[in-house]
């Protein structure tokens, strides 16, 4: 990697890893306070604030990115004032995931924990997709330190508001998302404080119709990996039991860290592969697409032995019991988990080469696929998440080295096809 690649690296990790730090220590905190079937329950409210999160991410806050790259660095945050505006309202549309989730799991968990889950995921669903778009558009800006404080804001707000909700004697029920509740403001509040000066801004220079009408194709692209991981839980929630789904968080939990390298990595070196891909250089961008599968590589090889089994020398299996519970899952969910970071490159260069659309087919049956595969969950049990996510992501590997192979005999793509690469940022806060 060039000098100007490790500069960009360290940031990325750390606002990837600071984010992930954040939802992880709210996980963390759920299977400790909840039995296994309760963290079946919230496992299914997550996935429904992951899907809440698309609806002003990729309508509202995406088509604003891909406006800022086309502007000139030291103006790119000038469209914060109007893109906050128009999403802020946009999220309000979102809540109705939380009412999917109620649904969904209706008669599998008491009333008061129904709407103990319901009223606690409401602030992040709110409130965190202006946080990370912010964090992005300082990404964006060449200010990728401020991004990753951030994030490391929100990981001490989740961690303190987590502890200060235990130590006042809140029921268990309302503690993990109650956390990540104070995280969301707190840590908004944050972001806005240093945004302050682009905040003061004229307004104008977004206008929202403008944002609606090219974010209507990102919203498509973007509600399919979110809507296939709230289909997956659900799934297994009423063909196996919420027990197994609670056993499946767990090590989705345990795995985190896989994502977390490959959205860190995504982060600092996905603009390149894009580049590559734009310039129709194929030598580049595998290049890039190796660093990305022996860094994973080694890395899950790595933490297969640390944290694949019940070790004594393993302390996740005592803060995450649910992961260990039955044989091989914690495993197999962080071989998916890497497999799903070392996609991540050629994913980039599709978006980068103008390839949108063939991408977003690929990306529709992909999860198609894992969602086939998930609706064995009755035979598979807890096994069905994680070989959802691994078949997807085999279909994936296997879809965009064909469709790379034509793309790399064309010129190169327009600079309007390759600026809606934006988009792939957005997948650090749905995957995390």
């Amino acid at each position: 990697m060039g000098s100007g690649l490790r500069h960009k690296v360290p940031a990325g990790l750390l606002d990837a890893a600071f984010n992930s730090l954040g939802t992880f220590a709210v996980g963390v905190a759920a299977a400790q306070l909840l039995d296994a079937t309760l963290l079946g329950v919230y496992a299914v409210f997550f996935t429904s604030y992951q899907l809440g999160l698309v609806l002003p991410m990729f309508l509202i806050y995406l088509p604003a990115e891909v406006k800022a790259v086309a502007r000139e660095v030291p103006t790119r945050l000038l469209i914060l004032r109007d893109s906050l505006r128009f999403g802020l309202g946009a999220a309000f549309a979102s809540l109705a995931s939380i009412g999917l989730a109620t649904l969904v799991v209706w008669n599998q968990a008491d009333r008061g924990d129904l709407l103990a889950f319901a009223l606690t995921a409401m602030p992040p669903i709110l409130l965190m997709p202006a946080q990370a778009h912010i964090r992005r558009m300082f990404h964006i800006a060449g200010r990728s330190w401020r991004a990753a404080s951030i994030s490391g804001v929100q990981l001490l707000a989740s961690v303190a508001g987590i502890g200060v909700l235990v130590a006042a004697g809140v029921p268990d029920v309302w503690v993990p998302f109650g956390g990540f509740s104070i995280a969301a403001v707190v840590s908004l509040v944050y972001a806005v404080v240093l945004a302050a000066a682009a905040l003061r801004s004229r307004p104008g220079a977004v206008r929202l119709a403008e944002l609606v009408q090219s974010g209507r194709w990102l919203l498509v692209t973007g509600i399919v990996p979110s809507a296939a991981a709230f289909a997956v839980a659900a799934l297994i929630s009423h063909l196996a039991s919420t027990e197994a789904l609670g056993y499946a968080e767990g090590a989705r939990l345990v795995a985190q860290p896989m994502m977390v390298l490959g959205v860190g990595l995504n982060a600092s070196l996905g603009p390149r592969s894009m580049e590559a891909a734009h310039r129709r250089d194929r030598a580049d961008a595998r290049r890039v697409a190796r660093v990305f599968v022996v860094i994973i590589g080694i890395a899950m090889l790595a933490y297969l032995v640390i944290a694949g089994g019940d070790w004594v020398w393993n302390p996740l299996a005592r803060l995450i019991p649910q992961a260990y519970e039955v044989g091989g899952l914690a495993a197999l969910t962080i071989v998916a988990s890497a497999l799903a970071g070392m996609v991540l490159a050629n994913q980039r260069e599709l978006y980068g080469g103008g390839y949108e659309k063939r991408l977003a087919l690929i990306e529709a049956m992909a999860y198609a696929f894992g969602i086939a595969v998930a609706s064995g969950a009755a035979f598979l049990q807890s096994f069905a998440r994680p070989l959802s996510l691994a078949s997807s992501n085999v279909w994936r590997a296997v879809h965009y080295q064909k469709v790379l192979g034509q793309m790399y005999q064309e010129p190169p793509a327009s600079v309007a096809e390759a600026t809606a690469a934006v988009i792939g940022d957005a997948q650090e806060n749905t995957d995390l």
